[in-house]
């Protein structure tokens, strides 16, 4: 069965869903329309802050108001221009990206680049596998180098299946494994704009 890397542990994904359980103190992020936090989940907060660059601008604006700010699920449909179920489902996406972003590893920035330079010799491949890992998003990095999503994937997945060729890199094959496998999750969302004129787009 595919893991999951965290930390220096690999999970599956029973272990993933049982890690973000209401046993484990992140209850806070199941969206249910509870409008509170708990005490117990405070901790989780930081970590959680950590991630929140690299969600969509949209959901992450969503869960620094509702979790950080407090404030109604309401009140954050008004100010955005749009219904309060969108901003639940907004929220539920979220969740669902930053619980997959606190399974990955906190790597180095000059770790994974050495280990990607140990068998990449192209340096557009390099960049590509450097910018996902920091976006986990194919259409945020074929923004940032300049070029089409289609290349961006093609590139990722060649650069995967030669990393399974060599020794030494089996963490960072599960890792880059788990983002292709998930990034329908990660996927960007467009943000509106704010204003009167909203147009607001649901996936």
């Amino acid at each position: 069965m595919q893991g999951y890397w965290s930390g220096h542990k690999v999970l599956d994904p029973t272990e993933l869903e049982s890690r973000f359980s209401i046993e484990d103190g992140i209850a806070f992020l199941d969206v249910t329309g509870n409008e509170s936090i708990s005490e117990e989940s405070e901790e989780l907060l930081d970590q959680v802050r950590k991630v929140l660059p690299r969600l969509p601008d949209r959901e992450a604006d969503f869960v620094e108001l509702y979790h950080f700010k407090k404030m109604k699920q309401t009140d954050i449909a008004t100010i955005f221009r749009v219904s309060q179920p969108t901003v639940c489902y907004r929220l539920q996406r979220a969740v669902n990206r930053i619980k997959f972003l606190l399974s990955l590893p906190d790597l180095a920035d000059d770790e994974l680049a050495e280990a990607m330079q140990s068998f990449l010799t192209d340096a557009l491949d390099i960049r590509i596998m450097l910018l996902m890992y920091e976006t986990t998003c194919q259409s945020e990095v074929a923004k940032r180098l300049g070029v089409t999503q289609g290349l961006v994937r093609h590139r990722f997945i060649r650069s995967i299946d030669n990393m399974r060729e060599q020794d030494g890199l089996e963490k960072y094959v599960r890792m880059f494994d788990a983002v292709s496998k998930n990034l329908n999750i990660l996927r960007e969302v467009q943000r509106a704009a704010w204003g009167p004129r909203v147009l607001y787009l649901v996936e």
